[in-house]
C-alpha cells in the first residue's frame, strides 16, 4: 500500500526560503553533497559564507564544502563576496511566528572553541630547553626566507606541543608551504592542523601524501589545460580529475566530449554537470570516444553526433543519464 506524507505543523518553528529553481533546474543532478551545502546557506541567510565555517557546521570537509559552493556559484545562485565587509555578528535568519503553546527550540551550540596558543614566554623558555624546537625556529625562518615573528614561534611551538606533530613532519609542511608560495604561517598552521586531523604525523606518511598531492595536482593541471574553465581548479575539482584520468581512466577526447555536451545543454561548463556524464560512461563501460559518440548518437534516434556542432540538441540525452541518477556514488 502506497504511503504518503505532509509537514508535521509542530515542526515549522522555524523556516527558510530556496530559490524555485534548485528544484525546476538543478535537483536531478546536483549531489548529496552540494544539495546538504545548499540548505545550509538557506538556513543561514545573507551574508558572507566560507568554505571553514561551512564544514564546522555540518560535519564535511572544507575542500567538499569549497566544491560545493563553487558548484551553486557556477549554477548562478551564488555571487563572489569578495572585498564585502565581514558583518559584525551573525545574519538573522527567517522565524516563523510564535507558538505561545510550544516551549522555544534549543539554541543552536556554540562555537567550538580554538585551542589556545603558548605565549611568547613558554616559546622563549622552550628555545632554552630544548635544542630540537630551537632548531625548529631557525630552520623555518631560514626556509621562510625571514625573520619569524613572536606569532609565527607560537604557532610553531603549538604545532610541537599541543598537535604533537615532529619536527621532521612540520619541517615538511614548511616545505611544502614554500613550494606553494605560501609564506605565511597561517597557511603553515592550516595545512598542519589537516595533516594530523588525517593522522599524517610521521615521514613516511607525509611522503605519501605528498606524492598523493602530486598526482592530484597533475591530474588537476591536466583537465585545466584540456577544458580551459573560467577559475582555477579548486582541491576536490583537482580529486575529480585525478578520478576521471586515473581511476576510471577517461581519455582526454571524452573529457572533452563530454564538457561539450555540458556547455551545449546548459550554455557553460560546469564540472559536476561533466561529472555526472562521465561517470554514466564510466558505469555503462564506455571507454572510446567512439562507444561515447555511438550512444549518444543511439539517443537522438540513430542521428550523427557533431561534437563542433553548438546547436546539439540534447534532450534525450539529458533524460539517459538522469536515469543513471539512482546509481550515481555521492559527491
Amino acid at each position: 500500500m502506497e504511503s504518503f506524507y505532509r509537514w508535521n505543523p509542530d515542526s515549522m518553528t522555524r523556516v527558510f526560503a530556496l530559490p524555485a529553481q534548485v528544484v525546476d533546474k538543478h535537483i536531478r543532478l546536483a549531489g548529496a553533497k552540494q544539495l546538504k551545502v545548499l540548505l545550509w546557506l538557506a538556513c543561514r541567510g545573507e551574508g558572507r559564507f566560507d568554505a571553514d565555517a561551512c564544514a564546522a557546521d555540518i560535519g564535511g570537509s572544507a575542500a567538499d564544502c569549497a566544491d560545493a559552493l563553487q558548484y551553486w556559484a557556477e549554477c548562478g545562485l551564488l555571487q563572489s563576496a569578495e572585498g564585502d565587509e565581514e558583518p559584525d555578528r551573525a545574519p538573522a535568519r527567517a522565524q516563523a511566528p510564535v507558538n505561545p503553546n510550544k516551549a522555544a527550540p534549543p539554541t543552536a551550540p556554540a562555537p567550538r572553541p580554538r585551542a589556545v596558543k603558548p605565549q611568547f614566554q613558554e616559546v622563549l623558555k622552550r628555545q632554552k630547553e630544548s635544542e630540537e624546537f630551537a632548531y625548529l625556529l631557525d630552520t623555518a625562518s631560514a626556509r621562510l626566507g625571514r625573520p619569524i615573528s613572536h606569532g609565527d614561534m607560537e604557532t610553531l611551538l603549538y604545532l610541537y606541543d599541543t598537535a604533537g606533530l615532529p619536527i621532521e613532519v612540520i619541517l615538511m609542511v614548511l616545505a611544502y608551504a614554500v613550494a606553494a608560495g605560501k609564506l605565511n604561517m597561517r597557511y603553515v598552521e592550516k595545512v598542519a592542523l589537516d595533516w594530523a586531523d588525517q593522522g599524517i604525523d610521521t615521514i613516511a606518511a607525509a611522503e605519501q601524501h605528498l606524492l598523493r598531492l602530486e598526482r592530484r595536482d597533475q591530474a588537476g593541471a591536466r583537465v585545466q589545460a584540456l577544458l580551459q574553465p573560467e577559475r582555477p581548479l579548486t582541491a576536490a575539482q583537482k580529486e575529480t580529475a585525478e578520478k576521471w584520468l586515473h581511476e576510471w581512466r577517461m581519455a582526454d577526447g571524452l573529457i572533452q566530449l563530454a564538457a561539450k555536451l555540458c556547455q551545449t545543454k546548459i550554455g557553460k561548463l560546469n564540472l559536476a554537470y561533466v561529472d555526472k556524464i562521465l561517470e554514466s560512461w564510466h558505469l555503462d563501460g564506455v571507454d572510446t570516444l567512439e562507444k561515447a559518440r555511438a550512444l549518444v548518437e543511439k539517443s537522438r534516434g540513430g542521428k550523427a553526433v557533431q561534437v563542433e556542432n553548438s546547436s546539439l540538441n540534447l534532450d534525450d540525452y539529458e533524460k539517459m543519464v538522469l536515469d543513471f541518477v539512482p546509481v550515481f556514488k555521492e559527491g
